[in-house]
């Protein structure tokens, strides 16, 4: 298993720099470029040297969930990037269950200007401009954390402008990348539909059409689809766990940190998520120790392994924060009263 790892971070190494000279053969510097850093010279379409370093790290620490995330992120700022392409490639099989055959990795796009703009004026056109950067602030953090939270403002933000000013396709364009960046069914389903009563599927724009294939493949056109898969999108990725055991009387009696769980599906059409531990090193157990049922109410159901491959209905199943946590409580293996407690939340 070592000897697959290394091998994984010598090829992700390999396709982060490897292609790094092509910086050097667009574009020409202007009268300000030599006072500018390094980090800032993205205009060839190139992310910074710090994204494929952060990108690196989070491998060699085993945080392959994360990498994922922040690569889909970056894609949309920089869909050029033939690195970052490599990267979400290589990572996208790292984190595969055994045996699945992968599609091609299908780029984020830039999104193209648009004219409407020009008709805004005073303050409105500044509250546009302020989207615009949020957007692309987002897309090239290069901390996970710091990218979902400057996304998830400009969600928040931009859906407000975009009511009084429904015909600005630059912003629903951002809206469908940064929905895909953040999981959001509903989110991509609406933009879909805005681009395409606009005209986008009959654009020439490749860029756009990429955009309306992206969210295609992930059957984020069709509202039913979307509002479905919105039910358990919340569920699906990487958690941390930690647990404890509490007698009767709500005592703790012991603690512990017991790392990292990722949910998944083994088919789209499925409402059941299993969640697996992810050990040290980054590698996924065979056996999951949680199974999670999303009813079409929306409402949860709960199973446990119990060691023997067997499933055992659990005590109490909930979730709070916005679904950014979840708490299982379940009869703990003494015969006491004990009950054992794992709380789960979001990373």
């Amino acid at each position: 298993m070592r000897r697959l790892r290394r091998s994984f971070l010598l090829a992700l190494l390999l396709g982060l720099t490897c292609l790094a000279p092509l910086q050097a053969q667009t574009g020409t510097k202007g009268p300000s470029d030599s006072n500018a850093p390094a980090a800032s010279r993205t205009s060839n379409g190139q992310a910074p040297d710090e994204v494929t370093r952060k990108l690196t790290d989070l491998v060699h620490a085993g945080k392959y969930a994360e990498a994922e995330k922040l690569t889909t992120g970056l894609l949309a700022a920089y869909p050029t990037d033939q690195r970052l392409i490599k990267a979400e490639a290589l990572i996208a099989k790292r984190l595969a269950p055994a045996g699945q055959t992968l599609e091609s990795p299908i780029q984020p796009v830039q999104p193209t200007a648009n004219n409407s703009a020009d008709q805004l004026t005073g303050m409105e056109k500044v509250d546009y401009s302020a989207l615009i950067v949020l957007a692309r602030q987002g897309m090239q953090a290069t901390d996970l954390a710091e990218q979902q939270t400057l996304l998830q403002q400009f969600m928040d933000q931009s859906i407000v402008f975009l009511q009084k000013h429904p015909d600005q396709m630059l912003l629903w364009q951002l809206r469908a990348a940064t929905a895909i960046s953040l999981n959001d069914p509903v989110a991509g389903y609406e933009a879909g539909q805005k681009l395409i009563t606009a005209g986008a599927a009959d654009s020439g724009d490749p860029n756009l059409l990429q955009l309306l294939g992206q969210l295609k493949n992930k059957r984020w056109l069709d509202k039913a689809e979307a509002e479905r898969l919105a039910k358990y999108g919340w569920l699906l990725g990487t958690w941390s766990l930690s647990c404890a055991e509490t007698d009767e009387n709500g005592e703790v009696h012991q603690r512990c940190d017991a790392g990292d769980i990722e949910f998944s599906k083994h088919n789209a059409s499925d409402s059941v998520a299993e969640g697996y531990r992810i050990n040290d090193a980054g590698v996924k157990s065979n056996q999951s120790a949680f199974r999670v049922t999303i009813l079409d109410s929306g409402q949860i159901r709960c199973e446990q392994n119990n060691g023997t491959s067997k499933w055992a209905p659990v005590l109490s199943c909930d979730s709070a924060d916005n679904n950014r946590s979840l708490t299982i409580k379940s009869a703990a293996y003494k015969q006491n009263g004990y009950v054992w407690i794992s709380s789960l939340h979001k990373k």
